[in-house]
Formats: structure tokens, sequence, C-alpha cells
């Protein structure tokens, strides 16, 4: 059996069941965006949680120790390399005289990686989340005609890490077969040879199944080209405003907008791809949907009005970080998914 990187066990995965598609990326979406928002501990550790139980609820794997061993590595690296990298903060826990290595090792830094390592770690579950119950099907009958080739390059990627993993795990079950255990670095060449072979093979079977389809082929005007390329320029420019400079949030809503709005004039001149089947949109993906976004929205509104009750900064000195009950009932609105599910 496989055995999934986060939460697998040696029980067969059941099918991801509930929501629509559609949902579920709306639902992904919002938690990946409260996650960014969030720079508080508690706050993010309640994303966790929920996301988890999601998880649970949607795919039947409950958490183990693989996954929460996993989870606190995500957030202890950034800890052990902000405390070791980083000299601010006025609560020192040890001093060493070791040259570059030595000096102050605070308690301020050590929080402040172990909260970037929260943050990670959050969004980490969300994006295993998304990669169950989303198929790569799912995203590319729901790609504009203008972006039509960047989607299929992702559903690709999306499937490759997957393909590798099946085409290992084969190649370990051969060698065992055969009597064969790699017993250190000299035996690495016995199984990154066949497993290169066997990605390019699957990389060529996928690359002559494109060609046939004609893939790759010019489609649309070239003013439908220009006005695609414009968009995603600014659309790039509005993220890395949002990314890199967070005091010029505004200016770089704008960007975003107005990226978005060229986009969108790029897919209706294209039109829009046939599809062979819709899913259902019910009752119950509604309401999903719009407790998320209203989640979403209260985190997105307090960001801009008072950030500081999304953030915990522990410089000059560590305090204990704040515990704000109504932000996190608004973050526990992100397990809609679980009390709306229904079991085939």
């Amino acid at each position: 059996m496989n055995v999934e990187a986060l939460g697998g066990d040696h029980t067969e995965r059941r099918k991801p069941v509930g929501r629509h598609p559609v949902a579920w990326m709306i639902w992904a979406v919002c938690a990946g965006g409260t996650a960014m928002l969030l720079r508080n501990p508690w706050h993010l550790a309640v994303v966790i949680v929920v996301s988890l139980i999601v998880r649970w609820r949607a795919t039947g794997e409950r958490p183990n120790r693989t996954t929460f061993g996993l989870l606190l590595g995500m957030m202890a690296l950034p800890a052990i390399l902000n405390i070791f990298f980083s000299r601010a903060g006025d609560t020192v826990l040890l001093r060493l005289p070791l040259g570059w290595l030595g000096g102050p090792y605070t308690l301020e830094a050590l929080l402040f990686g172990v909260t970037a390592g929260a943050q990670i770690a959050s969004l980490l579950t969300v994006m295993f989340i998304f990669g169950s119950v989303v198929k790569p099907v799912d995203l590319l009958r729901r790609t504009p005609a203008a972006l039509y080739p960047a989607g299929v390059a992702a559903t690709i990627g999306m499937s490759f890490v997957s393909q590798v993993r099946k085409s290992f795990i084969g190649l370990r079950e051969a060698q065992q077969i055969r009597g064969y255990e790699p017993r250190s670095l000299r035996d690495l060449p016995s199984v990154t040879g066949p497993l290169l072979v066997l990605t390019l093979e699957s990389a060529y079977g996928v690359a002559e199944g494109l060609a046939v389809r004609g893939f790759g082929n010019a489609v649309g005007s070239r003013a439908q080209g220009r006005i695609m390329n414009s968009g995603l320029a600014i659309l790039a420019v509005g993220l890395s405003v949002w990314a890199f400079a967070p005091a010029g949030l505004p200016l770089g809503a704008i960007f975003v907008l107005v990226g978005g709005v060229l986009l969108w004039e790029a897919r209706r001149r294209a039109g829009v791809p046939r599809r062979y089947e819709w899913e259902k949109w019910t009752r119950a993906d509604a309401v999903v949907t719009g407790l998320c976004l209203g989640e979403l929205t209260v985190h997105a509104i307090l960001a801009f009005l008072a950030p500081g009750l999304l953030t915990y900064y522990p410089y000059p000195r560590a305090s204990w970080p704040q515990f704000l009950w109504p932000l996190a009932m608004a973050a526990i609105l992100l397990s809609a998914p679980v009390w709306s599910i229904h079991d085939d």
C-alpha cells in the first residue's frame, strides 16, 4: 500500500466524498489566505487542527505520528535557523564564544521562528487537503481557454510527483523480490538510474499523447495573447507588492484587480471550454462557500484595519501571544465541510 506523505497509514484510502470541486477550491483559497494573513501561533494552531479534521473526514486518513512529526519538523526548522542567525531580542537563553556561531541566542528569535514555522505548517496542511480532494482533471476542466496551456502544464506537474513516487515503490518492490537491498550511498545509482529511466519513459508517453492531440498549436488571436500576457504581468506585479511591500497593500490590490480584469477579458474572447459532465452544486456547497468566504473576509478586513490583532511580534522582549476567541471562532468556520460531507 502507498503511504501518504502527510498522515498516511497502511490502510487503503477511500475515495474523497462530499463537496463540489469548486467548493473545495474556494475552501482551499480561504484557508490558505487565512494562514497567510495570520502570524499568531495560537490562531495558526486552530487552522492546523481544523485542516487535519477536515482531511480526516474527507479522505478517511486519520492523523498519526508521521503527521505530527512532519508538522513539528516544519515548525522546528525555521525556529532553529532563526535562533542561530538572529541576534535580536532581550531575553538571552545562551551565550557561546564560538566566533560567527557564537553570541547571544534569544528567546525572541526562537519564538519568531516557531511562528513562521507554524504558518508554513498550516499552509502545508491546506495544500495536502487540496491535493487529496481535488483531482488534477477537476482543475483542468475549469481552466479558461486562454490559460489552457498553462493549466495542462500545471496538471502534469501536479501528477508528476505521484507518478515518480509510484515508480519508486514499484522499483523497490522489484529489487526486494530479487533479494537486492541498498545499504549505503554507493548503492544509490542502482535506485536513481532505473528511476530516471522510468520517469523519462513516462514523460515521453505524456509528450506523445499531447502531440497526438495537437497540444501547443497556436489558438486565439494576437490581441487575445497580448491581453492575457499583460494581465499576467500586472497580476504578478500586484502579488509582488503584497509580498515585499506590505505598506503598499492598496496599490497592490489595484494591480491585482486590473490584472484580473484583463485575464477575464482574455477568457471572454477565447470562449468557454466544453465539458462532458457537470457536477451537481448543492445547497450545502453554497453554505460551505458562504461560511468560508465570510471567514476570509473577516480576516482580510482586520488585516487592513487592525493588523495587530492577527500578528504576534515577540521583539524586543518576549510576551505571551494573545488568544482572541472571536478570531478563533472565525477560523473554526473553515470546518464547514466536516459537517456537510455525506458518505456514499
